[in-house]
């Protein structure tokens, strides 16, 4: 506005700065406290005086807290900052406009490209964009900042991204017991198939006579078990609570085509295997085992009235190896049970935060079932990323949807149950009944706290800020210990997770919900199969693909598994009852 200034009051308090900055009419000004006015293209901004009284603002309608792990460039040292976003609006601006103001004010101004290094540069791009008619509902906002001690500063945020931000986080735990937990790792990742004593060594960059050593106490619990000419298998405890037995066979047995599972479900990670077989009663587990090459395991049992199958892939993600493994897994799976109908996928993914929007934020521990969106599609694969010759970015990229939409429109029968009944939620039954089944298994099934939902940004140049969860608003239902679900489209593809300024945006323009490792291949396989129906279930385990946050993958994975039972035992009964279990 022609007749606005935006004027900036610095006060200080203690170690905590606030910098004011707000509009006001020219004649509001008040030339005893103005230092500067500023003139040419920064004409319209005005610094006040620095204030020593802490005045109180009242409660802001909105707030956006993040931390800065700064590296200063000259000394090298880590710094960590606390600053806090709050902003206030004109009369009568509602929630959702709020809500957009805020997330465009703040997505532009941590920028990548041109994120202020300095206070200065900071608070003049606050105020230069407080002068843009896009944020003419924000009257007024208060940045406070204060530098944390060594003490009060976060550990480095964690695996999701390098480990050089922040304040170093030391693993003080023996060697013996991190050579443990990676040899595990290693053999959950390659199951069912078997590895030598020197894949192990190669993989974990650990010494041989530790890694026979962890492996003699891995047996002895019976978490490994050694097969022909000394190869290792990672070995499933069997839960004694239900009918269940596990068969190392060479050949599967043959199944009369009236007793043929329906249902198939597939899996990536070891932990999603588990989650899925509690989901299921009188099952038994057979590993088609092989000396050389690839093994298959095939769990099979029922869920409700339907009888199911699960596999799990023996890995995952953008290497040709792990791409080829998937689709043959995966058609090796549709051609021994040759009755599937329906397929699910289910496991963990990487949700996509909303920095603002409380009700459109997936956090960790969501469910995420997949749903076409206004295009047809549930899954996106980005190959390449590309620049046209005027600089536009171009996705190279392939999309999926199911022909046979029968699983679609349960789960929008589902979506509207959750709205209209949110506590009517046998997933959270189904959960809490996964769990018991779950206790004697070596990883934790769990939920997490929520002191350790971290959610970060990079910035550039080893740079990133840790960002609040958007605080619930007053009208909005508190489940904090119940998984949100959510119904949307899946996304995946190195090109895309590897940034988080790229995966933001294409997960902005294509409505994406969350992102998982690649698996591209496995679809191809079940679209060439003539399979029509299937549907990808996930639970969000971190903020990039699933893969980063192995203290949520467990919880993440029964959630997903207690959905999907959700949905098969709707397949023979889609107007589940109130009560229903």
């Amino acid at each position: 506005m022609a007749d606005e200034e935006v004027v900036m009051t610095p006060t200080k308090k203690g170690g905590t700065t606030h910098i004011r900055i707000e509009k006001r009419k020219r004649l509001d000004l008040n030339d005893d406290k103005t230092v500067h006015v500023a003139g040419g293209q920064h004409r319209g901004l005005v610094v006040n005086k620095q204030l020593s009284d802490d005045t109180d603002l009242g409660r802001p309608q909105l707030q956006i807290g993040f931390n800065c792990f700064l590296v200063d460039q000259k000394t090298e040292k880590r710094i960590v900052e606390s600053r806090r976003l709050k902003f206030w609006y004109v009369d009568e601006t509602d929630y959702l406009d709020q809500v957009t103001t805020a997330y465009e004010f703040f997505k532009e101004l941590v920028q990548p490209a041109n994120f202020p290094r300095d206070y200065v540069g900071f608070i003049k791009k606050c105020m230069k964009q407080m002068q843009r008619t896009e944020y003419k509902l924000a009257k007024k906002i208060d940045l406070e900042i204060r530098q944390l001690s060594e003490q009060e500063a976060p550990l480095t945020p964690g695996s999701n991204v390098d480990a050089y931000f922040g304040i170093a986080k030391e693993d003080k735990r023996p060697i013996e017991e991190i050579v443990r937990e990676k040899i595990l790792q290693v053999l959950e990742s390659a199951y069912p198939n078997v590895l030598e004593v020197e894949d192990l060594v190669r993989i974990t960059a650990a010494d041989e006579a530790i890694i026979n050593q962890q492996l003699d106490e891995l047996k002895a619990k019976n978490l490994v078990r050694e097969m022909e000419n000394g190869k290792i298998v990672r070995h499933v405890l069997e839960d004694d609570k239900t009918e269940s037995e596990v068969q190392m066979v060479k050949q599967m047995p043959t199944i009369a085509a009236n007793q043929q599972p329906t249902i198939a479900i597939i899996t990536a990670n070891y932990c999603e295997k588990l989650a899925v077989d509690a989901m299921m009663d009188n099952k038994t587990t057979f590993v088609k085992y092989k000396t050389e090459g690839e093994s298959n395991v095939y769990t099979v049992g029922f869920i409700g009235e339907h009888k199911c199958v699960s596999t799990k892939l023996p890995q995952i993600g953008q290497s040709r190896a792990a791409q080829i493994s998937s689709g043959n897994t995966t058609t090796r799976l549709l051609g021994t049970f040759q009755n599937i109908e329906h397929v699910f996928v289910v496991g963990i993914a990487g949700g996509v935060p909303h920095y603002t929007n409380y009700y459109k934020h997936v956090r960790l521990g969501d469910i995420v079932v997949s749903c076409c969106n206004d295009r047809g599609y549930f899954y996106y694969h980005v190959d390449k990323i590309l620049q046209d010759k005027d600089g536009n970015i171009q996705y190279k990229m392939r999309t999926w949807s199911p022909r046979d939409l029968s699983m679609q429109r349960l789960a929008e029968k589902l979506e509207e149950r959750c709205l209209r009944k949110p506590e009517k939620a046998p997933w959270e039954r189904y959960i809490k009944e996964g769990l018991d089944l779950l206790e004697k298994q070596e990883a934790n099934f769990n939920r997490p706290s929520q002191e350790s939902d971290r959610l970060y940004m990079s910035i550039g140049e080893e740079n990133v800020i840790e960002v609040q969860h958007p605080e619930r608003p007053d009208e909005a239902q508190q489940r904090e210990e119940a998984p949100t679900v959510r119904f949307g489209v899946v996304g995946s593809g190195r090109p895309i997770t590897r940034y988080d300024n790229t995966r933001l945006e294409f997960a902005h323009n294509y409505g994406i919900t969350c992102f998982d490792s690649e698996y591209d291949q496995v679809i191809e396989s079940i679209v060439g199969n003539r399979k029509d129906s299937f549907m990808f279930i996930r639970g969000i385990a971190d903020y990039n693909d699933g893969s980063k946050n192995k203290e949520w993958q467990p919880y993440a994975s029964l959630a997903a598994a207690a959905m999907m039972k959700t949905i098969v035992k709707m397949i023979s009964n889609p107007y589940l009852s109130e009560d229903d279990d």
